[in-house]
């Protein structure tokens, strides 16, 4: 049976030869390693055998056994009690894994961690072999009807292109009629526009047009704009029909600004550590969501049935790395084969993710050599790739859906709203008209 590491670090030979030779050593005797880890899926999982040892499986459960088959090792796991990776106390000590290492407890601890200048007093870190940041994971809104939904048949542009033809077809058709400036020019120019703007509206005209030249301006017009409404009302019912599906969380600030959403994070590792330490800007405003009770601290396993319950109901939200929320998304989808949240579009708080080992352990750099190799074949990221199934059956789901249903109040008042409207405006010009035209009969002798 193999001795435990620090038995064998006892020889100076062994020494000597992990500082001299670290990518080519092997113990020659073997040695047995303690290797605490915490299930952190997709990069790990760790798995309670019948007789109560654990075992590990994932991604970086390869990483262990490639490097404990190179390095001639054997290893035994245990866990934190606390489920942590670390943070460090008042009093100078740490929790987690980290204070697993610090103290000795085992020799290396698997994370993977991200880089804090903290740890790196406490523990040594091994070279990183992924790169990670996070990302704000929500539930989706249940489909609803923009009222607003009959001004998408054109976008913007075509709908000011538009206006800029009207205008310029009514300019044209008033410099070709203009004989000269006579009492009711101001008039007719009027009157002529507003026919103008009839022919979009498809109604009745009665333009008396004296030339030639005047009925191809007004003729161009017209033809323009009967292919346009007739697009327009070809769009328009096919778009009563849509569904849009709100995703409102897509930044640090929006997530801020909502009062009633709470933000949940993994307790004692390194973004609430950061976040704390920050004086300004966004993530300060994140940090500062404690002092309102609208920040929930959970360790990682406990993530995925606050995402079936919290997050489901739409007043909470996860901050995890993006590969994490990836992977939580592809296991609902899994389970239900419905697409019931989505990923933050901002990025933000990258991270090293690396093993770490004792302060000063030989072991660390030779280690070290090895994970060099898997990172440059590109390993690691393809077992976490085969580790994620339907990993990207959600990245692009439709946030619009259309209904085969009858047209109602809900799809339709955004229009009334607009009638509404004009009605109101029009009678207000009405009663502006009787009342300039009271005053003026009173003026007169």
């Amino acid at each position: 049976m193999a001795r435990p590491l620090q038995e064998v670090l006892e020889d100076p030979g062994v020494i000597f030869d992990l500082w001299q030779r670290p990518a080519t050593f092997r113990f020659k005797d073997g040695a047995s390693l303690l290797v605490s880890g915490v299930s952190w899926p997709p990069h790990l999982h760790v798995l309670v055998r019948d007789d109560g040892s654990l075992s590990v499986a994932g991604p970086v459960a390869n990483v262990l056994n490639t490097v404990a088959q190179s390095l001639n090792f054997t290893y035994r796991l245990v866990t934190p009690e606390d489920q942590y990776w670390g943070s460090k106390l008042p009093n100078g000590t740490w929790t987690g894994m980290v204070g697993q290492v610090d103290r000795m407890e085992v020799d290396i601890a698997l994370g993977p961690f991200g880089l804090t200048e903290e740890r790196s007093k406490a523990v040594d870190y091994t070279r990183s072999f992924f790169f990670d940041d996070r990302s704000i994971l929500s539930a989706k809104g249940l489909p609803e009807i923009d009222p607003w939904g009959f001004l998408f048949p054109f976008t913007t542009l075509v709908w000011a292109a538009l206006l800029a033809g009207l205008v310029t077809a009514w300019i044209a058709a008033v410099i070709l009629g203009y004989n000269g400036w006579v009492s009711g020019r101001a008039t007719w120019a009027s009157e002529l526009l507003l026919q103008h703007f009839q022919i979009i509206l498809r109604q009745n005209i009665t333009m008396k047009l004296s030339g030639v030249r005047e009925r191809l301006v007004v003729g161009g017009w017209l033809l323009v704009a009967m292919m346009v409404t007739w697009s327009y009302t070809g769009n328009l019912v096919s778009l009563l029909a849509v569904r849009h599906i709100p995703q409102p969380i897509q930044t640090i600030r929006h997530l801020v600004d909502d009062s009633r959403v709470t933000a949940i994070m993994v307790s004692n590792s390194i973004v609430p550590d950061i976040i704390s330490k920050i004086k300004t800007g966004d993530l300060r405003d994140l940090n500062d969501l404690k002092y309102d009770d609208r920040t929930k601290y959970m360790v990682f396993i406990d993530l995925i049935e606050a995402m079936d319950t919290l997050v489901r109901r739409g007043d909470h939200a996860i901050i995890a790395t993006s590969l994490s929320i990836d992977g939580f998304i592809a296991g609902n989808f899994a389970k239900t084969r419905r697409c019931d949240f989505y990923k933050s579009r901002q990025r933000f708080f990258t991270t090293h993710h690396c093993m770490i080992g004792q302060k000063g352990s030989p072991v660390v750099p030779a280690i070290n050599y090895r994970l060099r190799g898997l990172v440059e074949a590109g390993l690691y990221e393809y077992w976490l790739r085969n580790n994620v199934p339907f990993s990207s059956h959600c990245r692009h789901s439709p946030v619009k859906l259309t209904v085969t249903e009858p047209l109602a109040l809900n799809n339709l008042w955004g229009m009334l709203v607009l009638l509404g409207a004009g009605h109101l405006l029009a009678l207000a010009t009405l009663c502006m008209e009787l009342y300039m035209a009271k005053l003026v009969c009173a003026d007169a002798p």
